[in-house]
């Protein structure tokens, strides 16, 4: 059974750049109605030409008075959610044996990627279960399951939203809520900036999640990505012993 992508209410986190807004400039074109939330206000101007489709919300998802805050705009608003997409992640390149590690940097890393997921899912998750086709999809990366050296936070915190989204799927199977987890590639994100390679543009990456969604799938594996599970079984200590070099 395919997902009637049209007319549906959908919160997307961190859609105010990369792949995030690429989503909500697709979605919207389909006739959904968007809730942009994001820390910072870069980039709001641009979606004043999608309103009234496109509601932009001020909320750093890393706080949980932010995110109860953010709860109360919502039921406030009376905006019953369709779909959750948690596409809102910060990446820190430090590594234990810096001077300048930082603790709070690793907990805003942590918070934003992972914590804040699972505290999104929980406050919203009543109110998907009363909608009749509901989903939450949680954009991940290849490194959940092969990290490299320069982010060992970020990719723990992708490891611990993969697990988290099989576990979630598992609790949810005979309900109306789809759980869909999206394997990305390196794609061209602020994130991404001055790393060199084979990026995938945001436009494209959206696209290919959108087709997923669309299908109901499970796993979403984007791009490049799509060559993970075929590698995982013929050549593990090979992609391994690639990523240890970045």
């Amino acid at each position: 059974m395919l997902m009637e992508l049209s007319q549906k209410n959908i919160l997307i986190t961190g859609g105010n750049s990369g792949i995030g807004l690429s989503l909500v400039k697709q979605l919207s074109a389909l006739g959904n109605s968007l809730i942009v939330v994001s820390r910072s206000q870069k980039n709001w101007s641009d979606f004043s030409r999608y309103r009234p489709a496109v509601v932009t919300m001020q909320c750093d998802i890393s706080k949980e008075h932010d995110v109860l805050s953010l709860m109360e705009k919502l039921k406030s608003a009376n905006i019953a959610l369709d779909i959750l997409i948690n596409s809102a992640a910060v990446q820190y390149t430090c590594r234990l044996t810096d001077e300048d590690f930082s603790f709070t940097d690793i907990g805003t890393e942590v918070n934003t990627n992972f914590t804040s997921i699972v505290r999104l899912c929980s406050l919203l998750l009543d109110g998907l279960l009363s909608r009749p086709h509901s989903a939450i999809v949680n954009l991940s990366s290849g490194l959940a399951f092969y990290p490299k050296t320069s982010s060992a936070v970020y990719c723990a915190t992708k490891a611990a939203l993969h697990s988290f989204s099989q576990s979630l799927r598992y609790q949810l199977a005979d309900t109306s809520v789809q759980v869909t987890e999206v394997i990305l590639p390196l794609v061209s994100t602020p994130m991404t900036e001055g790393r060199v390679g084979g990026k995938m543009s945001p436009d494209a990456a959206a696209k290919a999640i959108i087709d997923g969604m669309k299908k109901e799938c499970n796993e979403i594996y984007v791009g490049k990505a799509g060559f993970l599970p075929v590698m995982m079984r013929l050549s593990p200590g090979f992609v391994k012993w690639m990523l240890k070099k970045y």
